[in-house]
């Protein structure tokens, strides 16, 4: 049994990696991934939702800057929650282990990355000679280097680690236990700080506070106050449609009566 599980999560993982390489569009691939990694599991995909959501949310702030990769966030992502998943466990463990599991992985991409860029080189010298049989042959080459690293390190994670990883878990005092969970609780406070580090402008102040009374004063669920911001925010976008509609009018106005103008001098 524990053979085929870590078969499964080595294949979930080698989808993952191969689906992450594509840019934007694995913004979205967390979630496929954990529903594809419990049906495989034999688990409930409702249960990896909440455990991913929970550890998505602690990786909300990590974001790549040119070649540095901080964080691993599909290992550990993938790795925590199967974890979580496989020992029934609740998100602050698959949190807890998804963490530092995201940040041994960076190894692995730099050692593949070493090995990648030292094949520049080749691909340059196949390209001058026109050779495309060698370039393409390289390049699937990479790539199967790239899934086979990837699934062998989900595969021998799951397979040689799930009973230490068990044994630490039982053995954590319940006492720390709670501690975990609220420490998981704080994880996606300090993501969105992260975030907000970046892209913070003081006209978001009125909506931050909105969103904090929201949630802190009237109670009402993350679902709600996301459904209130995505209200907020297309007020916000319809009037700033209308605002630029009436100034680019204004501007088209005051361009003709300069040209009439023009035109009436001109005669």
């Amino acid at each position: 049994m524990l053979l085929y599980q870590a078969f499964a999560v080595g294949l979930v993982m080698a989808f993952a990696k191969f689906i992450n390489a594509y840019g934007s569009f694995a913004q979205l691939m967390p979630f496929i991934s954990y529903i594809l990694l419990a049906l495989l599991l034999g688990e409930s995909p409702t249960e990896a939702l909440i455990l991913g959501a929970a550890v998505e949310l602690a990786f909300y702030g990590v974001m790549q800057i040119g070649a540095v990769l901080p964080q691993d966030t599909a290992v550990g992502g993938l790795l925590g929650v199967a974890f979580a998943l496989m020992l029934h466990q609740k998100p602050a463990v698959a949190v807890t282990l998804a963490v530092p599991i995201s940040m041994l992985a960076v190894v692995v991409w730099n050692l593949l990355k070493f090995w990648f860029t030292a094949n520049v080189e080749l691909f340059d010298k196949y390209i001058d000679q026109r050779n495309i049989k060698k370039f393409n042959r390289l390049w699937w080459i990479q790539v199967g280097v790239y899934e086979l690293a990837y699934f062998s390190l989900a595969f021998f994670a799951i397979l040689l680690g799930t009973a230490g990883v068990k044994a630490f878990v039982t053995s954590i005092p319940p006492t720390f236990l709670t501690a975990l969970t609220v420490a998981a609780g704080m994880l996606p406070a300090v993501g969105m700080g992260m975030l907000l580090k970046f892209v913070w402008n003081i006209s978001f102040l009125p909506f931050f506070i909105a969103g904090f009374v929201f949630a802190a004063y009237l109670k009402l669920p993350i679902m709600g106050v996301s459904i209130l911001g995505v209200a907020f925010g297309l007020v916000m976008f319809f009037i700033d449609r209308e605002i630029n509609t009436v100034k680019k009018n204004k501007a088209t106005t005051i361009q003709s009566s300069g040209n009439d103008e023009e035109d009436f001098f001109n005669d």
